[in-house]
């Protein structure tokens, strides 16, 4: 995959947007040429720095979100629908997000390069809302759940990173997914402040 990425202006929590060009390279896909598409879109990727310590942030942010058991979705195809959006909102946080995995790479790091790390993935966000995409285009399924970077940024700080979801789902040019996406835009921005106003307060 190639990536260019030029800086815009800083909005919503005061912090930059990268417009990142993705390309998907197919060449050594295992299917004829005719077969395959090459799509470019434009990604909106937001990143901030904000002083709290890395062990405040995450144990904020962890704090905001549900737990989400993957295992229980395979009994949902067998339920009701209703029994099932009930069974799936019990996984949500009180921001409507759920936790799915961490990937804590700074103890990969740490464990194979003996460099001290401290940087974790979070891969999150709620079935619920995702359905109301992947209704419209499966292929929505691509970028929901959502991912977020945190990173000791040094100094008592931590640097946070993530795609914007309305910029991902807009390439896939369904307009009512689209307008999710954008209500799940704002749901993001508010769980960041939440955790950064807990991360502060802690």
């Amino acid at each position: 995959m190639s990536t260019g990425l030029a800086k815009q202006d800083a909005i919503g929590l005061g912090v930059p947007v990268l417009q990142a060009m993705a390309e998907i390279d197919c060449h050594r896909c295992p299917m004829n040429d005719e077969d395959k598409i090459t799509r470019s879109y434009a990604v909106s990727q937001v990143e901030f720095t904000v002083g709290v310590s890395y062990a405040d942030f995450t144990r904020a942010f962890e704090s905001l979100l549900g737990r989400m058991d993957a295992r229980a979705l395979t009994d949902l195809p067998q339920m009701p629908a209703e029994k099932a959006r009930a069974k799936l909102q019990t996984f949500v946080g009180p921001l409507d997000f759920s936790l799915f995995q961490k990937i804590d790479h700074g103890a990969i790091v740490a464990s194979l390069y003996g460099r001290h790390a401290h940087a974790m993935t979070y891969v999150f966000g709620n079935a619920l809302i995702a359905v109301e995409m992947t209704k419209h285009d499966l292929r929505a399924g691509l970028h929901v759940p959502l991912r977020l970077f945190v990173a000791e940024a040094g100094d008592g700080h931590v640097r946070v990173t993530y795609d914007r979801p309305s910029s991902l789902i807009a390439s896939l040019g369904s307009a009512e997914a689209n307008a999710v996406a954008r209500e799940l835009d704002v749901k993001v921005e508010r769980l960041l402040r939440e955790t950064v106003a807990r991360a502060t307060a802690s």
